[in-house]
């Protein structure tokens, strides 16, 4: 004999108290055997957390700039203070905020890794010896792209989001080749092993996984 929980509303046992799920009473005769715990609003208190960190955010970024002005009368230095806090808040708060999965907050985190490279590049030498394009960003996408490939094979429910991922990394790569030949006049070779590397994800996905492979590709081009 069972009956139903009224608060979850799974089966339970006729001889039970509590609900063993969520610990509601099955019967109000009983409730005054067992002490009933409130529920907390998770909700609320992780949006206090971020407000708070915001908060703490722009008092920490308003001092910075308000020392360098007055020490330097520019805002040379606190500018890096600003990429960092905003870095941190891409790559890490807004994951946090809106629950990603782990394929999407690891893209997030790989592509701040690349931004910080670049911004990197960008003050030491102004781009003149693009090493964050030609060396950092290709090792971070091959960095990537293995990750991807050991969660295709840990996570069977979610194999498709891991495989359109290597694809969309393959595109990535090609498309950084023409950027080399238009910005460098040369094709170099760390995307050219980026590109390789994804060429035989993509084979290896169309040969071993062919029917759910080209069944999620077809999804997410609505064909």
């Amino acid at each position: 004999m069972s009956t139903h929980c009224r608060r979850c509303g799974v089966n339970v046992d006729s001889n039970l108290h509590n609900c063993p799920l969520c610990g509601a009473f099955v019967n109000e005769e009983n409730s005054n055997s067992v002490y009933e715990y409130p529920q907390v609003n998770e909700k609320t208190k992780r949006s206090l957390f971020f407000k708070i960190c915001a908060f703490l955010s722009v008092i920490v970024l308003a001092v910075n700039v308000a020392i360098n002005v007055a020490v330097n009368r520019t805002v040379s230095w606190s500018i890096h203070v600003l990429f960092g806090l905003a870095l941190v808040w891409i790559a890490v708060g807004r994951p946090a905020i809106k629950r990603f999965n782990v394929r999407k907050y690891l893209a997030w985190c790989f592509v701040a890794v690349i931004a910080l490279l670049f911004y990197i590049n960008a003050w030491t030498d102004k781009l003149s010896t693009p090493w964050a394009f030609t060396l950092g960003a290709p090792i971070v996408v091959l960095t990537w792209a293995t990750v991807l490939e050991i969660l295709t094979f840990a996570h069977k429910g979610g194999r498709g989001n891991y495989q359109i991922e290597l694809t969309k990394l393959f595109v990535f790569s090609a498309v950084c080749i023409a950027i080399s030949f238009i910005w460098l006049k040369k094709c170099e070779w760390g995307w050219l092993v980026c590109t390789a590397r994804g060429f035989v994800d993509v084979l290896s996905l169309s040969f071993f996984a062919k029917e759910k492979y080209f069944s999620e590709m077809k999804k997410r081009l609505h064909v």
